[in-house]
């Protein structure tokens, strides 16, 4: 009698567990799609991929720019996470690069708030446009080298309208990607990050150029401050090279 009973006892403990076990998995279940679900929804994407148009237009006073999307997959992306994407077109900036050659060079400027813009440098030939990203700023201005194959780009950060510093980004026409610089220092402080001002950049030949710069010992605010502020700035020369792609 006492071993049924010790049975009886065994089976309702056990099937008792499982019941416990199975309703806090159910319990569970809900809070993990919630998890999921949100997961999903952090990306920020606003816009499905079919509610953008195929082709777009991006003018500026003196050029018009048919746009396929397909072939700017960034600024796709960056339209897709808008709320009203054709507000963002129509904001959207135009440059076009004097260059003389049958392919057409310009470079996109958009996300533009105060400070920077989100720039993609573009290449449209008979096959249609190829996008390079490149660095957010203010595009400033650039220069072709003699033989038309690079470009230098300058892009300026402005400091509370007190120091500014630039960047300068070379950029191979042809295979469309940027040329590091051959001293990784030089690369540091005038390409990848916005260090020091340029007052002034000259191509020496089709793979050197020189910089002109503030002839000071750090590049910290202050100090550049007092240099912006002086009416006798002295500057200093850098010469930089360029790595082959080859």
């Amino acid at each position: 009698m006492k071993k049924k009973m010790f049975f009886l006892l065994l089976f309702v403990v056990l099937v008792t567990s499982a019941v416990i076990i199975i309703w806090f998995d159910r319990l569970e279940t809900p809070a993990y799609q919630v998890k999921n679900d949100n997961d999903n929804n952090s990306t920020g994407m606003h816009n499905q991929a079919s509610s953008l148009p195929n082709i777009i237009e991006i003018m500026n006073e003196e050029a018009t720019l048919q746009l396929s999307l397909n072939d700017v997959p960034e600024y796709k992306r960056y339209l897709m996470n808008e709320w009203d994407f054709q507000t963002e077109i129509d904001r959207t900036q135009l440059e076009v690069l004097k260059v003389p050659s049958s392919e057409t060079y310009s470079m996109l400027k958009y996300g533009c708030g105060i400070k920077a813009c989100s720039t993609l440098f573009l290449k449209t030939d008979d096959r249609g446009t190829h996008s390079l990203p490149m660095p957010e700023g203010i595009l400033q201005d650039y220069k072709l080298s003699s033989d038309y194959q690079q470009v230098l780009i300058r892009y300026a950060y402005d400091e509370g309208g007190l120091v500014k510093r630039q960047i300068l980004v070379a950029v191979d026409l042809k295979k469309l990607e940027i040329i590091p610089y051959t001293s990784t220092d030089f690369e540091e402080a005038f390409m990848l990050k916005p260090t020091w001002p340029i007052i002034s950049y000259d191509w020496i030949d089709n793979n050197r150029f020189t910089i002109e710069t503030a002839a000071l010992e750090t590049s910290e605010y202050n100090v550049l401050k007092d240099w912006f502020d002086s009416n006798d700035r002295e500057t200093r020369k850098v010469t930089i090279r360029l790595n082959s792609l080859d």
